[in-house]
């Protein structure tokens, strides 16, 4: 009888009362579970690895559906060869494997034509797969794409290959595939034709089992270095014995930077190697190795560096980030002028990499409890009356000259960028500004004795600090500014000084004056600004009786009318006023002064007192403008040359 393909069933097949075991009519069948499958497909994966265990059962795949399609010619009397290439298809469905669903069908067998596509649906190999591993970056229905291709061939007469584009088990919605001629596909299967080539399993396997010892000879050594590097730490060598370890280990040179890129720690021979050197030139970097850096920075992955020109000392490297509390700390780099970087580097660098990070850890608690315990004694020297010495002479003990002159400096920080709830940007900038200020105090040779919080900072600056860098200390706040200004921008900082302090019982008098100063400059609402207390003048008193923002109402009900006129038309009635009073009111002078006429004089002190109401008459008034005078200077409000 005639057959189509989409009449087959499987009971067309089957013979269940053959006494042989020829379960496909006369050709011995067995029937496995699909969990069986998975079991198999699992255990190859693992021991061979996946893209070596793809070809085994791509190959695996296509040996059946050669084997089954030569069955299924002479099983039954086809319409035409183009129901009996069909039936493959047909195969899969009845066989459970897949429900094969074709939307593309160019076929032609008498000239080999063959161009299909089409969609598989509930596949057992992709539902096995995803039951023991997460899903694969690549298609993973090795067997159906081996089968689909094999039986077509045969077939045919022609090679075809199918190619899965969308697969179940890599997360697409249903598995997609497409099946050409290898004259169809032309160079895009080229690379894919080296998994159909026959290949001994046992030689397979033997390279697997030698690449398993080597790996395990790698976890060895790299087990036993992380043993000895953890030594170092336990017994407080430091990251200089770390790096000289771990380069005599691997007989190469070995670097590691802070995160801002400079050298704490150092072995052979690494000049002109530093991360510096190689963020400065980055943009000559080919596009891959430019796209492994920045994943380096922006992922905290590692990177396998080749540098030839234009940088100075061509080399190959390796770095990895120093990773703590999911911040960069710094970076480790294995460092090589003659040789390539060899496959063990990776991972002995990485145990490096956590031992360096353990250490970092430790040496920045050591620190931070030292700091806090001397921040401590500073806040209660600072905060409390000066008949409590018991700070003072703590400080003393551990070699703080406090019988000098000192500055007391108070560091505001503020988010403009109304994310509280993130506290990095803050510690980032204040952990900067200590970094700053212990660094040019050891350039110095001074010692400087801070305290701090998430959002300020506490600093005893000895007088001799100052005039050892050769600035103004107004200069020096602006130039510290300067340096931070890359640095969490968006983070506003305010300086707040006292005057020079001569003896330790003024200090709580001088952190009180730079409070004054932090202050003001709050209620001047600008951005990186340095507030000394020495520009409050007499105004000073009036803060310890007065809150700040009750001096500016206060200044403002007085001098509020000529401010907003002097703003809204560019007049300079309150430049007047300020000059005429300190000329004691004398019209000649004051016009001398500002260059203006003696009838222009007249004319705005007239418009002054019609817009303020203001009595120029009288001495309380006068004395009463001043001081609002006064105050709109030293909250910025106006500038007076």
């Amino acid at each position: 009888m005639v057959k189509k393909a989409s009449d087959l069933t499987l009971k067309d097949m089957l013979e269940l009362q053959s006494k042989d075991g020829d379960f496909l009519r006369e050709h011995q069948m067995i029937i496995s579970s699909a969990d069986a499958w998975g079991a198999l497909s699992r255990d190859l994966i693992t021991a061979l690895g996946i893209e070596r265990a793809k070809r085994f059962l791509l190959r695996y795949g296509w040996n059946c559906g050669v084997h089954e399609a030569r069955i299924f010619k002479n099983m039954f009397q086809w319409d035409d060869d183009m129901e009996w290439l069909l039936a493959g298809s047909k195969m899969h469905n009845i066989s459970g494997r897949v429900f094969s669903v074709p939307i593309k069908l160019n076929i032609q067998m008498k000239t080999g034509l063959f161009d299909v596509e089409g969609y598989w649906f509930n596949s057992y190999e992709a539902t096995q797969y995803l039951k023991r591993f997460s899903p694969h970056h690549e298609p993973v229905c090795y067997f159906l794409v081996g089968y689909a291709g094999g039986y077509c061939s045969e077939s045919l007469g022609r090679r075809v290959i199918f190619r899965e584009v969308e697969c179940s088990g890599k997360g697409d919605q249903q598995c997609r595939y497409v099946g050409k001629t290898v004259e169809l596909w032309g160079d895009e299967i080229a690379d894919e034709l080296v998994d159909y080539e026959q290949e001994d399993i046992g030689d397979e396997l033997d390279r697997a089992y030698k690449r398993i010892e080597k790996h395990r000879e790698i976890l060895k050594r790299a087990s036993t270095l992380s043993q000895k590097l953890t030594k170092i730490v336990l017994q407080g060598k430091g990251l200089d014995t770390l790096a000289k370890t771990l380069g005599e280990t691997l007989n190469c040179g070995v670097i590691v930077e802070n995160q801002h890129y400079e050298p704490i720690a150092e072995f052979g021979d690494v000049a002109g190697c530093t991360l510096q050197t190689i963020m400065e030139n980055k943009e000559s970097l080919p596009p891959h190795q430019l796209k492994s850096l920045n994943q380096m920075l922006e992922e905290h992955a590692t990177t396998i560096l080749e540098l030839a020109e234009p940088f100075a000392i061509p080399h190959n490297r390796i770095t990895i980030p120093i990773v703590i509390r999911n911040h960069v700390q710094g970076f480790i780099s294995i460092i090589n002028k003659e040789g390539e970087i060899g496959e063990q580097e990776p991972t002995f660098l990485e145990r490096a990499a956590n031992v360096c990070a353990f250490q970092l850890l430790n040496e920045r608690t050591a620190i931070e409890t030292e700091q806090r315990m001397k921040g401590e004694l500073l806040d209660e020297l600072l905060t409390q009356p000066a008949e409590n010495s018991y700070a003072a002479k703590k400080l003393s003990y551990l070699g703080y000259n406090l019988n000098q002159p000192h500055y007391v400096f108070i560091f505001q920080l503020e988010d403009q960028s109304m994310k509280m709830e993130d506290e990095h940007s803050l510690t980032a900038k204040r952990d900067q500004i200590i970094n700053f200020l212990l660094k040019d105090a050891e350039k110095a040779n001074e010692k400087l004795l801070l305290s701090s919080r998430l959002d300020r900072i506490h600093a005893l600056i000895p007088e001799a600090f100052i005039k050892k860098q050769f600035m103004s200390l107004k200069t020096y706040g602006e130039q510290l500014f300067h340096r931070l200004s890359s640095i969490a921008p968006h983070v506003k900082v305010v300086l707040g000084s006292s005057d020079g302090c001569p003896q330790i019982t003024q200090l709580n008098d001088a952190f009180k004056e730079a409070m004054k100063a932090i202050e003001i400059a709050k209620l001047r609402g600008l951005g990186n600004q340095v507030v000394l207390s020495s520009e409050l003048g007499h105004l000073a008193i009036l803060l310890d009786a007065r809150r700040p923002d009750e001096l500016e109402r206060y200044a403002s009900r007085l001098l509020g009318p000529l401010y907003e006129y002097d703003r809204q038309y560019s007049t300079e009635f309150l430049n007047t006023l300020y000059y005429y009073l300190n000329n004691e009111c004398n019209l000649y002078k004051t016009a001398r002064v500002m260059n203006v006429s003696i009838s222009g004089m007249r004319y705005r002190l007239g418009r002054i007192q019609e817009l303020s109401n203001l009595d120029l008459s009288h001495s309380s008034t006068r004395f009463e403008i001043q001081m609002a005078l006064e105050i709109f200077l030293v909250l910025g409000k106006v500038q007076f040359s």
